[in-house]
C-alpha cells in the first residue's frame, strides 16, 4: 500500500513539474518581433503551415494550374535535409528546390495594405504570387517584403510559388565554393513567413523601402533647452 502511495506522489510530482516547466519555457509569442498590440490596426498571420515542397527543378511550378498533389507537405521554417553535426560544404544538397502555398485571403483584408514577409530564403530565390513574378533576391540572410495588396484575390484561392537555389554563386555570401567551407548551410525557406495587413496609413518597413536611412520610424528632438545642452557638454 505504501509503495502505491509513493508511486502516486511521484506521478503527481512529475505532472506538476512538467506543467510548471511548460509554463516557464513555452514562448509567449512566436511572431518574431510582430508583437500583438491591443487595438492595433496591424494584423499578422503566420503562413508557415502546409506548403507543398519538391527538391529539384520542376518546369512550370510557378503557375497556378500546376499540379503539386504528389509533392511533400512541409511546414516552415524548413531545411532541405538533415545533416550531421560536423557537416561541411562537401555534403549538403546544392541546387533548386520549390515551395508552393495554397491559401484563401480573408475578404476582411480587402481595402487594407497587405504584405507578404519572408524572414529569409537561402541563396537565390524567385517569388510568384498568382502567376505574377514579383521578386528575385540574392543572398540568404535578409528579409524579403512583398506588397501583395493588388496581387491577392480576397475571399478566393491564392498561390505563392517560391523557387530557391543554394548552389555556389560568387555574388552573395559566403562567395566562395561551398566545398571549400568547413561548415554547411541548407537551402530553402528556413525562416518564417507572415501575412501582414495595415490600414492605408502605416509605418513603412525599411527592408521594403530598400533605401539608405528610409522606412521605419525616426525620432528627433528639434528644440533642446540650453541648460540641458550645457549639462551634457
Amino acid at each position: 500500500m505504501r509503495k502505491r502511495s509513493i508511486l502516486a506522489m511521484l506521478f503527481f510530482t512529475i505532472i506538476t513539474v512538467t506543467s510548471i516547466a511548460q509554463e516557464l519555457y513555452t514562448p509567449q509569442s512566436s511572431t518574431a518581433g510582430f508583437f500583438a498590440i491591443e487595438n492595433s490596426p496591424r494584423k499578422v498571420d503566420n503562413l508557415g503551415a502546409a506548403w507543398r515542397f519538391h527538391k529539384g527543378d520542376a518546369s512550370g511550378a510557378e503557375k497556378v494550374g500546376f499540379s503539386d498533389n504528389k509533392w511533400s507537405v512541409v511546414s516552415l521554417p524548413h531545411g532541405l535535409e538533415l545533416l550531421p553535426t560536423e557537416a561541411s560544404g562537401c555534403t549538403n544538397y546544392q541546387g533548386i528546390a520549390w515551395y508552393r502555398k495554397h491559401f484563401n485571403a480573408p475578404k476582411s483584408l480587402e481595402g487594407k495594405k497587405v504584405f507578404i514577409h519572408f524572414e529569409a530564403i537561402m541563396g537565390k530565390s524567385t517569388i510568384w504570387i498568382n502567376n505574377i513574378e514579383v521578386k528575385t533576391q540574392y543572398g540568404g540572410y535578409l528579409p524579403i517584403m512583398i506588397d501583395a495588396t493588388d496581387l491577392l484575390k480576397y475571399g478566393e484561392h491564392n498561390l505563392i510559388a517560391v523557387k530557391t537555389d543554394n548552389s555556389d554563386d560568387p555574388i552573395y555570401p559566403p562567395g566562395k565554393p561551398q566545398d571549400m567551407l568547413d561548415f554547411a548551410y541548407n537551402g530553402g525557406i528556413y525562416r518564417d513567413v507572415w501575412l501582414i495587413s495595415h490600414n492605408n496609413t502605416y509605418i513603412t518597413n525599411a527592408n521594403y523601402i530598400d533605401k539608405i536611412a528610409d522606412g521605419g520610424l525616426f525620432i528627433s528632438q528639434d528644440l533642446v533647452k540650453r541648460k540641458l545642452r550645457s549639462v551634457c557638454s
